[in-house]
């Protein structure tokens, strides 16, 4: 494995690390150690000097510097307002950098990525990179999946809080955060193997380490949002290939039937289980207070209102939502710590979140940089991979993730971005 290689190697170790112990001592932008790759990033970009921006990557320039300048001016607003430049005894100037920080990180990797994949544009050493880091995070599920139901921790010490975790995580916070992480490296592989026209005998191999990986994931999964979301995402794929196989069609009509059985029953166990949950879980309590929370302050503030900003516009629209009829048979105990500290405040979601921060900017961002690669992917070989993951990261971003530090995310965002850009120059 040549330096570039074993440089990008290194990188992705770092993306499926989602916990970093530093988060203790720098703050939540420490949980991944990306943060701290920053520097070499920038000096990479001097030392190319022309590294050439894609358009996904202006549309999200364009957004950044948006978010600078309507928090810039909401928090001009507020000082006037408050005669004070604090909210919850943070500075809402250093609170708008602390919080733009997140952005720009996730930009500057996603440039770094696009640029690093352009300049070597070898997949075969990345499909050998990609299948590194997932047999890792084999090893990993695997002793993971002995104890976890046990009083028995697992690698405990790499994580922020050693203390038992009692689900699935991989290395990441939590179990819902692990999901994006097994879905990008289950589908990445299998894509570039059938993109590359890999020999059958390899083809076959990846696909059955890539698919035991991932099934053996989702029967030890207890992410309710990972599972719901990924019978959603799945289902085109298993439609389109019934339309594009004509000498299985017939067998995957009658696998469909069974299929389909199952896609109910699963729906339906998922939404009982929801269901009888709804009223008692905090996390149903605090994911419906932030997606009412965020639509009232979008409703009110159409432009957004910004970074800093966010901590006194959404806490007040918070209280509102709380104090409602509707929300009355709701557990908000998590909720309602967020009246009094900005500590962990947000909607849990990387939509309402931006919703809130950049109001209508966010949804043209949010169109021209998710939404528009379902169909700008079109015109790659097996896309239908591709587009199961992009589907399920679109619906997570709404439902139930925030992006600040999921950085196989944007990993596999700029990957695309790339594998378009190739299509392009070839047509």
């Amino acid at each position: 494995m040549n330096l570039r290689m074993l440089t990008l190697f290194f990188i992705l170790l770092m993306v499926i690390y989602q916990d970093f112990p530093l988060v203790n001592i720098f703050g939540e932008i420490a949980r991944s150690p990306i943060i701290f790759m920053v520097p070499f990033f920038i000096l990479y970009f001097l030392w190319k000097k022309k590294i050439g921006i894609s358009n996904y990557s202006k549309v999200f320039i364009i957004y950044i510097v948006y978010l600078i300048i309507i928090s810039f001016l909401y928090s001009i607003f507020l000082i006037i307002k408050n005669k004070s430049l604090f909210v919850f005894d943070e500075n809402i100037l250093i609170k708008n950098i602390k919080m733009l920080s997140y952005p720009l990180c996730s930009l500057l990797f996603y440039q770094f990525i696009y640029v690093f994949l352009k300049r070597t544009s070898n997949l075969a050493q990345l499909l050998k990179i990609v299948l590194y880091v997932q047999v890792l995070l084999m090893i990993i599920l695997f002793f993971e999946s002995q104890v976890y139901k046990t009083e028995q921790t697992f690698l405990s010490f790499l994580h922020s809080d050693p203390s038992k975790y009692w689900r699935i995580r991989l290395l990441t916070l939590e179990s819902s955060w692990s999901g994006s992480v097994v879905i990008i490296f289950t589908f990445v592989p299998i894509f570039l193997a059938e993109y590359l026209n890999e020999r059958k005998y390899k083809k076959i191999s990846i696909y059955i380490i890539s698919l035991f990986f991932f099934f053996y994931y989702t029967l030890h999964s207890e992410s309710k949002g990972y599972l719901l979301l990924l019978l959603i995402s799945l289902l085109p794929m298993l439609l389109r290939y019934m339309y594009v196989h004509k000498r299985l069609r017939y067998v995957l009509l009658m696998a469909f039937i069974p299929l389909f059985i199952s896609f109910v029953t699963g729906i339906k166990f998922l939404s009982e289980e929801i269901f009888s949950q709804l009223n008692s879980s905090i996390t149903f309590g605090t994911r419906f207070t932030g997606y009412l929370t965020s639509m009232k302050t979008f409703f009110t503030n159409p432009f957004g209102i910004g970074l800093g900003p966010f901590m006194e516009i959404y806490t007040n629209n918070i209280r509102e939502v709380i104090s409602s009829d509707f929300m009355k048979g709701f557990n908000t105990l998590e909720v309602a710590q967020y009246l009094h500290t900005p500590k962990n405040l947000s909607s849990k979601t990387y939509f309402f979140d931006h919703l809130v921060f950049g109001g209508l900017f966010f949804l043209i961002f949010f169109y021209f940089f998710f939404i528009k690669r379902i169909s700008g992917i079109s015109s790659i070989r097996n896309n239908y991979l591709l587009k199961t993951v992009l589907i399920y990261i679109i619906l997570s971003s709404i439902f139930y993730l925030t992006f600040h530090i999921k950085y196989e995310i944007w990993f596999f965002l700029a990957f695309i971005d790339y594998l378009e850009n190739n299509e392009y120059k070839k047509a």
